[in-house]
């Protein structure tokens, strides 16, 4: 019997410590709200920080179609710094120096990818609709007016 309360007290501490930590360390996860933007300065290409986000792969809309691409682009240094990235690390590297921020941004861009078929990406001006929805899900993630020009360096769809 001491056995059993023991390991269900084990079990109870153990869900209030989680839930803790997650009320006080993570108050994002249980609300739709998305973290605070920081209001930073107008874009200026001098002062922004360049960003990789390398082997982003996802099937498209349409079965048996695939698109394999990574993505490059700058941000100002503080919406960079406001959404956990590391601006030294992100410059001239890949990534934006946090692991949860990359994550953001790769499952965004895989969530756009599954979105997207074959012969929109295929049809006449469709990289260019591609590339600018791509843009409007950086500028959601780090605030308007902070992502300059977004390049793909490599690109293949199949």
């Amino acid at each position: 019997m001491k056995k059993i309360l023991l390991y269900v007290l084990v079990l109870v501490l153990g869900l209030a410590i989680g839930a803790g930590g997650i009320i006080y360390l993570e108050p994002s996860l249980l609300s739709k709200t998305p973290a605070p933007v920081v209001e930073s300065l107008p874009f200026n290409q001098k002062t922004a920080v360049s960003v990789t986000e390398a082997e982003i792969e996802s099937n498209l809309s349409v079965p048996n179609h695939y698109i394999s691409f990574e993505i490059e682009f700058s941000v100002t240094p503080q919406a960079l710094m406001a959404q956990g990235g590391i601006a030294t690390a992100a410059s001239g590297g890949t990534g934006t120096g946090s692991a949860n921020l990359d994550a953001k941004i790769r499952n965004a861009m895989i969530n756009l990818a599954r979105s997207t078929s074959y012969a929109q990406l295929t049809s006449s001006g469709g990289l260019a609709t591609f590339k600018s929805e791509v843009k409007e899900i950086l500028e959601e993630i780090f605030g308007p007016g902070t992502i300059g020009p977004v390049y793909f360096p490599s690109l293949m769809i199949q």
